[in-house]
Formats: C-alpha cells, structure tokens, sequence
C-alpha cells in the first residue's frame, strides 16, 4: 500500500510540510497552477535549498508583495541613497525584503539606521502568483513599491519565523513580541482580518478539487476552533490573522494541493516534539506550545513531547496540517522506501530543523486493515427541523470532520414521523461535532456508542476516458478490489460533454476491462 510517513522530529509548520512535500518530488509548476485557482493576488514564491547540519532540503516562502502602511514609522533619511561606507555596513536581519533597511533594529546602525539585508542563499527560485519562474542569482529585489517594507500584526500563535536572530524573539511593529520556528520570512503589513467563513467561500469559489476543497477546510477548521476556545468566543466571531494571512491560505491549500497529487493510501505519522521556554505577546509571556497550538493537538489526538530545545518546533498551522492527515502515529512502519524529502525551516538547532517526509511501499504483510479502537457513533432524534436545516447540519458536520453522516426516518410517540441524525467521528471531535448539531437542531441530548469498524485499504488513481481525467478511488480488502469514480469527476465529465452520467460511468467500466 502506498504509504506516507511524515517524521516530525525536528517539529512541523505549514511552510516546512510544502518544502518537504516539493523535496520530495511533487512538481513545482503544477502546485503553482492549482494555487493560482484560489483567485487571490499580492504575493510571490521563493522556493530555495537550504543546509540544516548537512542535510539539504527545500525552503519554501511565501512573500507578500502589500502596499505600504500608513502606520508604518518614518525615518529619516530613509528615501537618500546609500554611500558607500553604508553599503559596507553588514545586512539587516530584520526579513524587510530590500537591499537597504529602514527598520531601526540594526545593531550596527548607519546615520540613517541602515543595513543590507542579510541572506545567506546565493540561488533561488522566484515563482510569483502568475506562474513565471526564473533562476537567479539576486537574493533580494524591490518589491515594486519603492522599498517599504511589510509588517503584518498578529494574534498570539502567529507563526512566522525572522532571520538569523541571535535570541529567540522578534517583534512586531504593532505591539507584540513572539518567538517561532518554521514559518514565512516576510513581515506582514495589515493581514485581512478573515474568519473561517471568509477562508471557507475563497476555498469554495475556486477551481481546486472537491478532495482538496475538503482537505483544506478541515485543516482551517481545526486552527478557527482553537482559536475560538483560547479566546473565549463564538467561532462566527473570531476574527484572526493566523488562517486570514495569505501566507497561511498558501500553506494550508497548498498543502492539501499536494497530498492530492501523491494520492498516499495511507498516511502514518511520529509522535510530535512541540518545544519548550515561552513566548510574549501583547497579553505577556505565554508557554510553548502556544495555547491554539495545544488545543489543536489536544483535539487532534497527537501524541507529543519535549525534547529540551527551547524553541517553538510546533506552529498552529503545522498542528494542524498533522491533525488532518495522520490516521496514525507511530514509528515508522515497515516499507520499501521509493522517496525522502526534506522541508527546511530557518532555526539552527542542534538537530537539523526540518521536517522529513518518507513515501514508500508498506509491505505486504502489514495490508491487512485491522479494526480501528477510537470511533465514535453519535445519534439524536429530531422531529421539528426542516430537511433544508438537516442538510446543511450534514453539511457543517462533513465539513468540520466527521467520518459520515446519515439520516433514518422513524416514528416517535403519538406516531409523530421524525429522523435519527446519526454521524460517526474519531472521538477527539465528538466534543466540537456534538456543539453543532445542538446550535442547528432542536435536539436537547445526544447518544454515543463507542464502534470497531474494519476498513479496506484505499488509494487513489487517475483514469483515462473518452470523456477525460477521472480520479477513480480503489480499495482492497486481501485479494479483493473494487474500483469506484469520485463522485464531482463523474458529475463534472457529464455537464462538460452534456451526456447523461451514466455514460461516464460506463466508460469508467470499459476502462477497468480493459
């Protein structure tokens, strides 16, 4: 079965995964493609090599290219040229994206508070949103509005990484401090304040893949109701940065746009070291793993530990990615390996920062799906809600993770006609999926049943037909397969040739005999 371990021994975050997933041999160009089908601009992609105690793996950034604040700090002299005992100065490592700095962080400032930007690749890959690529030698440019730079204020689990800081700390233009790991080089002017309704309709209004739609808004989903328990508020009413950057839009899409394309049956994960120490925000110090990131994992299910380095190794985004896409957590399972990538992120640590992700073969004698312990099946009995609310109930209980949803009618007392709404779900989101079926229905109680089931192994594979791509999912069970089209292919194949949907599926079984 083909197999994706994800070892997570030097942490995860959202822009280490899409390095690892590229290092690991999913093309470039296509990625490219598919993320321009979000329809949102303002940003540009430097995919680089980097060296982490003599391993190479990929860096992959997301820049954004904003007009600047009208809260940005003037500076003198900050629009007169440089001379040249300026130039000599060392370079900024303050990540303002410009040959010449106006930060006033430099700790060898000039008259004008000045440095070069430091950087330490001498060749890049400059993708930008419209799909163009060239390889140069240039490691800073303008980023066409003169040379301001870009600072985004954050919530408290904001998660992007500065340059070459000797101490584990930044700060932000708008009153916080944060200590990170993995994430993005830029700093951030003004991010939409989005919030999982915002991220939802650009995900739903794009070109991407149903599987991809879904991936995504899973992820998201994990990240918007962590916030909403940290802070204390509705989900409807959290208004964050952390999913509303673009940056994060890019990781989370982009990683699903991988997976996608890997097709893996199975994907298996290691326990997750989360770090150690604390960081400060514009409340004060709080403890590793931020309070998002913790409740991820918690409602996740991930196993973690400290291994003593005091940084923060885990990102909100990185939870969860690993909370969507692990279906276990283990050692690494016996497999003939096929490939090994290796996302980079920027700490140097005593370990190599990165994150490794391993594609393989399991061996045949590990296929034999086995019963999995931790699934849950919740029911109520609804006999005063309209079918349209109980399809959109089905519709946010999906969307938000659960494993299947159904609806049985039934008679009550007094013959009263009514449903079971019944769903099924891992149990660490039995508590999230319980709280909106009781926001939608009239339901006052709930019952679960803990279940086993038996599950076929699964992967997926493209098949050609005369109508075109159909992505057709195969299972199998021992010596048993069976072969079915994904649903939105057979359906998009059919409105595209004008054919009943029956033709397409025919052709699917012609495929298959052949």
């Amino acid at each position: 079965m083909k197999t994706l371990y994800m070892d997570c021994f030097s942490g995860i975050s959202g822009n280490m995964t899409i390095g690892a997933f590229l290092d690991l041999g999913v093309d470039k160009d296509m990625l490219l493609s598919e993320l321009n089908k979000l329809h949102i601009d303002g940003y540009r992609i430097e995919i680089s090599k980097k060296q982490k105690n003599g391993i190479t793996g990929t860096y992959f950034d997301v820049i954004l290219e904003e007009a600047p604040s009208s809260h940005q700090e003037e500076v003198s002299g900050a629009d007169q040229e440089p001379d040249a005992e300026q130039k000599a100065l060392p370079r900024c490592t303050c990540k303002h994206h410009r040959a010449y700095c106006i930060c006033g962080k430099n700790k060898l400032p000039d008259k004008y508070g000045r440095k070069k930007k430091k950087h330490k690749e001498k060749h890049k890959y400059h993708l930008s949103h419209d799909g163009k690529r060239s390889h140069t030698e240039e490691v800073y440019s303008s980023l066409g509005h003169g040379e301001a730079h870009h600072d985004h204020d954050h919530t408290h689990d904001d998660h992007h990484e500065h340059h070459e800081h000797d101490m584990h700390e930044h700060e932000h233009e708008h009153g916080h401090k944060h200590i990170h790991g993995h994430e993005h080089t830029h700093e951030h002017t003004h991010a939409p304040h989005r919030n999982l309704q915002d991220i939802t309709e650009i995900i739903d209004g794009s070109e991407l893949s149903d599987r991809v739609k879904q991936l995504s808004k899973k992820m998201f989903s994990f990240v918007a109701e962590a916030e909403a328990k940290v802070h204390g508020k509705p989900i409807e009413e959290v208004h964050f940065h952390e999913v509303g950057a673009i940056d994060s839009i890019i990781d989370i899409v982009g990683t699903a746009i991988c997976v996608d394309s890997l097709n893996p049956g199975r994907i298996v994960a290691s326990h997750l070291p989360v770090g150690s120490g604390f960081v400060r925000c514009q409340h004060g110090l709080i403890p590793v793993p931020a309070p998002a990131t913790l409740e991820i994992i918690r409602k996740g299910g991930i196993p973690v530990y400290s291994n003593g380095i005091k940084k923060e190794l885990a990102t909100p985004t990185g939870a969860a990615i690993l909370a969507a896409l692990a279906e276990e957590y283990s050692p690494q399972p016996e497999m003939e390996i096929h490939a090994v990538g290796y996302g980079a992120g920027l700490y140097d640590l005593e370990i190599p920062n990165t994150l490794r992700l391993i594609l393989g073969e399991t061996l045949p004698a590990k296929e034999s799906p086995k019963p999995q312990s931790g699934v849950i099946l919740a029911e109520t009995n609804i006999d005063d809600t309209t079918g349209e609310v109980l399809g959109y109930v089905m519709g946010r209980l999906l969307d938000a993770g659960a494993l299947d949803v159904f609806f049985t009618p039934i008679y009550m007392k007094k013959c009263r006609p009514a449903v079971t709404l019944s769903f099924l779900c891992e149990a660490s989101l039995v508590q999230a999926l319980e709280r909106i079926v009781f926001e939608e229905t009239s339901t006052i109680g709930i019952r679960k049943i803990p279940v086993q089931r038996t599950v076929m192994d699964r992967a997926y594979e493209t098949v050609e037909t005369p109508y075109g791509k159909i992505q057709v999912k195969k299972v199998t069970y021992g010596g048993l397969t069976k072969r079915y089209g994904e649903f939105e292919d057979v359906k998009a194949a059919a409105e595209r040739h004008g054919i009943p949907i029956q033709k397409v599926y025919d052709a699917l079984k012609i495929n298959e005999a052949n």
